[in-house]
């Protein structure tokens, strides 16, 4: 079945059919432009070249604005500014790390110049904000240099924000200075970082944009040229296009410049869909030129035609486009939220183009013969399906359904990449450094990442830390961490020290050794216990001793005191004697006259005496009193003689004959003594040494009872010492024990790290690596076994944060702030700003074109059917986008790139939608098979060139460097050649003719009337 072309009857009805779909509004305008064409031309230009000279490029607009790509308020964010600002760590969340490898090692020029890049990046205050030289600490030193000893690194805080241009400036600046201070040395130089690396995929962008405009404009040229086969006719879009691109890009500049966020990722984005959306937009406005052209209409009336009817549907597809941009503006992410606006405006500045500039172009060239519409060479293969599709709606709709759903189950197993790396060639000076650590340092070893507590009070005492230790305790038993470092874990382990079960072992140890020593001590203990009952029993007999012996002498001190007295009466005496001293010396010296004389007078005594005997027995001498007298001095003379007197006075006299020191000497000597005597039992006397006596007495006695108590008091003490040893020992035993049983165990071994610990030097050198200056914050490093950039890393930060808010209650960190700082956390963000943003832009783009359709149309089961295909479109395409990229290329899906292929998919489709379904409408007036027919037939050339083009434009995303590029563009671009050969040649003319005239309800006619004056 051939269609063929209308006759003129049939032609009245047509373009009486058209003017029902006519505005007059956009009719008018027509006119204008016509009437006006040098002047609309002239003022096009005028603008662009006003716009240029008063504003910057476009690209220094970019350099100048500083887009944060992710909130500065996210909570990762925030936990960086917090441990920046209480480390001292300016800078932290736009940190870069200068790289450095020498295969000679770090040698003393390596040393010099790497002292000489410190200075002098210190002295930067204008890029740099801090820089952490953890060679020149010897805690730290062992972090930054590798093992090999050839590599190591500098981390610096620059100024700006993340992605940045001020943190791009300074990123560039300190590979400058990098790249001078070792010039000549033979150390290889890379700055790298995530800072380092979003600078680089701003660089790479702004390189690939020329690279990408101009393989757009090829291919789109190509696509014209053979669709054409006209050069200018070809050329005609791309004039009108190239100045509308001129335009937009200066008012997007203007815009900048009023504050209006612009990244390098909008341009180009903007860039292409202006060139694909601009070229679309002409190709569908040149299809219903040529067409009227071919029904005999005159130029101009074509012109003003082709405005009237498809400007209308070219406004309503612009309108939902830009309104479909203009929502992300709502979005969370800069991303999106700068990409939006800007693409609105390029969409209607695209159709402003199309409806004022490219009418008066046409005039123009049609009177030079140019722009004249060439036969249709697809008319009869699009015919050939329309006739299909009519025949066998339901096989065609249910192999092309099953198809789209085939590819849509793959799109169930995307894999989201947050890893910006993967997103930029490998030879970008970041991924170099990257390389560059990887060879000598730990995977990452730069990816750190970190949970933050902030307290209000000081942690550094033993509850503050025996606490923190219990959360990293809990951290470091989640699946996946591998290790947590921080002050109470300096090396990743929990501090075997401070461990109580550790302790309990210590003390176990010790009291065992106590209990062993003890036992071995058991006979000294034994023989004290003997030795304290022989002191009590000595004390006791010396008491007794003492008693017995003293006695004497407390009398004999008593009779010295009196002594004392009585040698004071012998004084005179004494005196008397040496007073006779001079006449005993002289008597010394007629001692032997004496001798002899006395031994005379014993002679003659001796005689004398012999007469008593007589006298004694005369009795009458009795009577005779001198005879009487005679006989008594006789008996005294004989006892004279008896008693030995003379002897003793001639013994005397022959020793005083043999003395040879004088009497009145030994007078001398004698009273000198004698005087000495009395003194010293004068001092007995008054030191009262009786009554001392007695007390030593009495001293005795008590220390010997006291000793008879110490004795029981000793045996008593041994055996509780005893005692306690049996029970020391069992303790021992218990906390042996529990020290063995609870080694290597979180749960059990308990914390407690003692106050003076603080003022131990090696603890204070760790220590203030992970707790501010201050006490009040404390920071861990956590080492998982995930990719940082993964999605399983993102979800472990979640459950840090989550496990470490879980150990607060009735601990010292009940009132502290507790978060995940690093990438992991920071995608995490990330991640769910982009769920967020999903919800909210996919559900605000389906309810604008929703809308837009539904007002276009006036009915509300076409507008069901047209979104559930440009999703099914969607979902296919995105599952195409996940075989080639992660099943055949190996790598993820960009996790800008889903967001972005949804809101181009789901707004040009209604574009194509539009284009189609207001033609069915418009062609179905008596039967809708017949309406649908002629759409295919009529719209199927314009477009597929339409979707070629706009593929195409994504298409020219690929020659770009960055993978968010080359995956927007290749997922887009299959996306539109799926809508443009699949769903809107198959899927949606089967199901309109299924659904049939129910496809305009609640609407009751098919005919319609301006929607828009």
């Amino acid at each position: 079945m051939v269609v063929q072309r209308p006759s003129g009857g049939r032609l009245a009805a047509r373009r009486l059919a058209e003017r029902s779909e006519y505005s007059t509004t956009l009719g008018r305008l027509a006119r204008f432009t016509l009437a006006h064409r040098f002047l609309v031309i002239g003022a096009w230009v005028a603008v662009g070249i006003v716009l240029a000279i008063l504003f910057p490029q476009l690209e220094t607009v970019v350099r100048q604005q500083s887009v944060d790509p992710i909130p500065a308020g996210v909570p990762s964010f925030q936990a960086l500014d917090q441990m920046g600002g209480a480390f001292g760590e300016k800078g932290a969340k736009t940190t870069v790390f200068v790289t450095m490898e020498n295969p000679n090692g770090f040698t003393d020029v390596a040393r010099e110049r790497y002292d000489m890049l410190v200075l002098q990046l210190r002295e930067n205050f204008d890029d740099v904000q801090s820089v952490r030289d953890l060679l020149s600490d010897p805690t730290t030193a062992g972090q930054a240099l590798s093992e090999d000893g050839q590599a190591w690194y500098l981390p610096v805080g620059v100024t700006g924000t993340l992605g940045g241009p001020t943190a791009t400036h300074a990123v560039e600046t300190v590979r400058q200075t990098a790249q001078r201070v070792f010039d000549g040395t033979g150390t290889t130089v890379h700055v790298t970082g995530p800072t380092a690396t979003f600078s680089d995929q701003i660089v790479s962008a702004e390189s690939d944009l020329v690279v990408i405009t101009l393989a757009t404009v090829a291919l789109i040229a190509i696509i014209l040229l053979i669709v054409y086969r006209s050069l200018f006719t070809a050329l005609v879009p791309l004039l009108v296009i190239g100045v509308s691109l001129g335009v937009g890009r200066g008012i997007l500049s203007a815009l900048g410049e009023l504050g209006m966020p612009v990244s390098q990722f909008t341009v180009a984005f903007m860039t292409v869909i202006l060139l694909g959306a601009g070229v679309d937009y002409s190709v569908f406005f040149i299809s219903r030129y040529h067409e009227r052209l071919r029904q005999d209409a005159t130029t101009e009336v074509a012109l003003v035609d082709a405005t009237a009817t498809i400007g209308r549907v070219i406004l309503a597809s612009a309108a939902t486009v830009a309104l479909a941009f203009l929502a992300m503006v709502f979005g969370q992410l800069s991303v999106f939220s700068t990409l939006g606006p800007a693409c609105a405006i390029a969409i209607l500045i695209g159709f402003l183009a199309t409806v004022t500039l490219l009418p008066p172009v046409l005039l123009w060239a049609a009177r030079f013969g140019w722009g004249a519409p060439r036969r249709d060479l697809t008319r009869k293969y699009w015919n050939r399906v329309a006739v299909l599709v009519v025949r066998r709606p339901v096989p065609l709709l249910a192999l092309t359904l099953v198809g789209l759903i085939v590819l849509s189950v793959f799109a169930t197993g995307i894999q989201i990449t947050f890893d910006d790396r993967e997103g930029q060639p490998a030879t970008t000076d970041s991924n170099e450094g990257y390389a560059l650590l990887d060879r000598h340092f730990p995977q990452d070893v730069t990816i750190t990442e970190f949970l933050v507590v902030d307290a209000p009070i000081d942690l550094r005492t033993a509850s503050g830390l025996a606490d923190l230790e219990q959360m990293a305790s809990r951290v470091s038993q989640i699946p996946g961490v591998t290790r947590v470092i921080g002050v109470t874990r300096p090396t990743g382990d929990k501090l075997e020290q401070a461990e109580l079960s550790w302790q309990n072992g210590q003390i176990g140890n010790r009291l065992a050794g106590a209990v062993d020593d003890g036992q071995n001590r058991r006979g000294d203990l034994e023989q004290l216990r003997t030795g304290a009952f022989q002191l009590a029993d000595g004390l006791t007999q010396l008491d007794t001793q003492v008693r017995t012996n003293l006695a004497p002498l407390a009398g004999i001190l008593d009779q010295a005191s009196t002594a004392g007295q009585q040698i004071q009466q012998y004084q005179p005496l004494l005196r008397q004697l040496a007073a006779s001293a001079p006449a005993l010396d002289r008597a010394s010296q007629n001692a032997p006259q004496l001798a002899a004389l006395t031994r005379q007078t014993s002679a003659a005594l001796a005689t004398v005496t012999s007469i008593l005997p007589i006298l004694d027995n005369a009795p009458w001498c009795t009577q005779v009193p001198q005879c009487a007298a005679l006989r008594a001095q006789t008996r005294n003379l004989d006892a004279l003689l008896s008693n030995g007197t003379l002897d003793q006075i001639a013994t005397l006299s022959t020793q005083l004959a043999q003395l040879d020191t004088p009497i009145s000497t030994v007078t001398d000597q004698l009273t000198s003594t004698v005087n000495s005597l009395g003194s010293t039992l004068g001092s007995i006397s008054s030191q009262d040494l009786p009554g001392k006596l007695t007390q030593l007495q009495t001293g005795i006695s008590q220390l010997a009872a006291g000793s008879r108590q110490l004795a029981a008091g000793v045996s008593a003490l041994i055996d509780s010492n005893l005692q306690q040893l049996a029970g020391m020992a069992a303790l021992a035993t218990q906390l042996q024990t529990s020290a063995r049983e609870t080694a290597g165990t979180n749960s059990a071994t308990g914390f407690y790290l003692p106050p003076q610990a603080n003022a131990d030097r090696r603890f204070v050198d760790v220590a203030r690596q992970f707790v501010s200056p201050d006490g009040h914050t404390v920071r861990y490093a956590i080492q998982t076994s995930f990719d940082p950039y993964s999605t399983e890393a993102m979800q472990l930060a979640d459950t840090i944060t989550d496990v470490a808010l879980a150990a607060r209650p009735n601990t010292t960190l009940q009132d502290s702030n507790i978060a995940t700082a690093g990438f992991p956390a920071i995608n995490a963000d990330l991640q769910r700003l982009l769920t967020e943003d999903f919800r909210l832009l996919a559900l605000a783009t389906l309810t604008i074109v929703g809308l837009i359709l539904i007002l276009l149309l006036r009915a509300l089961i076409a507008p069901l059917y047209l979104l559930g295909t440009v999703i099914l479109n969607y979902t296919a395409a995105l599952g195409i986008g996940v075989l080639i990229f992660q099943h055949i290329l190996k790598t993820d899906i960009a996790w800008p790139v889903p967001l972005l292929a949804f809101i181009v998919l789901v707004a040009v489709g209604a574009d194509y939608n539009m284009l189609l379904i207001s033609r069915l409408r418009e062609e179905s007036q008596n039967n809708i098979r017949i309406g649908v027919l002629r759409t295919v037939t009529n719209t199927g050339s314009v477009i597929t060139s339409a979707g070629l083009i706009f593929a195409a434009s994504m298409f020219g995303l690929m020659a770009g460097s960055i993978s968010i590029m080359t995956q927007v563009g290749l997922i887009i671009g299959i996306g539109l050649l799926l809508d443009t050969f699949i769903v809107r040649t198959i899927v949606v003319p089967t199901i309109a003719t299924l659904v049939g005239r129910a496809s305009w309800w609640p609407s009751t006619r098919t005919d319609t009337h301006p929607a828009s004056r």
